[in-house]
């Protein structure tokens, strides 16, 4: 694995040289932005529905918090196990770039973490950016000169404040508007880390607050249990549960998790906490192929939860993006998140371990594709498994670090 080349190669293609981001995405056959000529015109999923952004502009920029933040988790892991110079200097560029688009988001509030398409301001934000982009600086804090430090005490603070102080309430692209409360259990954990950076008693009680509505995360609703759902048409046809995209929802629980337990150990829900890796880890361990990928939509049969794919027959009608059970290189995300899982739940090491080997085995930076299977989209779709992508190649880079840590922890 440490013969691979993949930490040079996102310095050499995926780093924005405008703004020091890391790219969502990139064309496969050119290693480049795609440009407005990849995409095919009369998208139905309005995936471009953002007022002056392109179809170019949102995926080269997407998921850039998340993308930088966890190749900035990666480079500090490199810099504390070599002592590399150059890690180091990473991981700095990588704060800035952060820095960078929370000055940006000033443009509507001090703390809106904007999505920069096309590297400008949008009024577009997500919890998963702001997530990833408080845990990459929290890791990076102890390695930060004193400014960076200075920066990471207004930055993650800042964040939380313009979320509270709108009781959680913002509008997700043309979904929904100003008034839609974001799911309330993604936020105890960042509360944590506002208050660890500010000393503001606020922050704590308002975790406490949310802890009381909030036992767990709201994708945990999507294990396949008769006991929580009504099968719908689909599911009936196949006799089995249908679950999609266990790459998002571990990866993003996961941070969440760690969280909680790395510095509320003892709380009375902590077992509960542990309860919830137990069973995001179920849901996605059998989604990961011989071939190192994930299947994006998996059935698990009513009676044995066995995981078998979906059929190809009128699959583009299905969940998670239209991917229609594709197969994606976000398995690196759920081998990073299983990694993480490992200090909480060291029951699942044996199950864990040959599984991340796999992932890591099995792809190199050419093989880090957002989707496979162009056969299994719709033709109006069918650019996206020609899409390199950002969170597979950091988290690659990441599991990796933290598999590496694993080893010579047990050495």
């Amino acid at each position: 694995m440490l013969k691979k080349t993949i930490q040079p190669q996102v310095e050499k293609f995926f780093r924005d040289p405008a703004t020091g981001l890391i790219f969502s995405y990139l064309d496969k056959a050119t290693l480049k932005p795609a440009t407005e000529d990849f995409f095919p015109t009369g998208n139905p999923i309005k995936e471009g529905d953002v007022p002056g952004v392109t179809l170019a502009e949102l995926y080269l920029h997407e998921n850039c918090g998340m993308v930088t933040g966890a190749y900035m988790q990666s480079e500090i892991l490199r810099y504390v196990r070599t002592g590399a110079a150059d890690a180091l200097a990473n991981a700095q560029r990588c704060m800035q770039a952060l820095w960078w688009v929370y000055q940006t988001g000033k443009q509507l509030a001090t703390g809106f973490f904007p999505k920069v398409y096309g590297g400008r301001f949008s009024n577009e934000t997500s919890t998963d950016q702001v997530l990833y982009a408080c845990c990459a600086c929290e890791a990076f804090y102890p390695y930060a000169n004193p400014e960076e430090q200075e920066q990471i005490r207004e930055f993650i603070p800042a964040l939380l404040r313009f979320w509270t102080e709108r009781d959680y309430r913002f509008h997700y692209f043309q979904f929904f508007d100003d008034n839609w409360q974001w799911p309330l259990m993604r936020f105890p954990p960042l509360l944590i880390l506002a208050h660890k950076f500010s000393g503001d008693k606020f922050f704590h009680d308002e975790y406490l607050r949310l802890l009381e509505h909030t036992r767990e995360p709201e994708s945990l609703e999507l294990e396949p249990d008769m006991s929580k759902h009504e099968p719908d048409e689909f599911e009936l046809a196949n006799q089995a549960w249908s679950v999609s995209a266990v790459a998002d929802i571990f990866t993003m629980n996961m941070l969440n998790f760690d969280l909680l337990l790395r510095h509320d150990p003892e709380n009375p829900l902590a077992d509960a906490w542990r309860e919830g890796i137990h069973k995001i880890w179920f849901m996605s361990k059998d989604a990961i192929c011989e071939d190192g990928r994930y299947l994006t939509t998996a059935l698990y049969d009513f009676d044995t939860l066995e995981v078998r794919r979906v059929p190809l027959e009128g699959i583009d009608k299905r969940v998670n993006f239209g991917s229609g059970g594709a197969k994606s290189a976000w398995s690196t995300m759920i081998a990073r998140a299983a990694m993480q899982a490992l200090p909480h739940c060291p029951e699942l090491a044996e199950e864990v371990l040959p599984m991340v080997r796999l992932v890591l085995e099995k792809l190199d930076f050419e093989d880090c594709t957002y989707y496979d299977e162009p056969e299994r989209f719709a033709p109006e779709l069918q650019y996206k498994p020609k899409l390199l992508s950002g969170d597979s190649v950091a988290n690659w880079l990441w599991a990796r670090e933290l598999l590496l840590e694993y080893e010579l922890g047990k050495g």
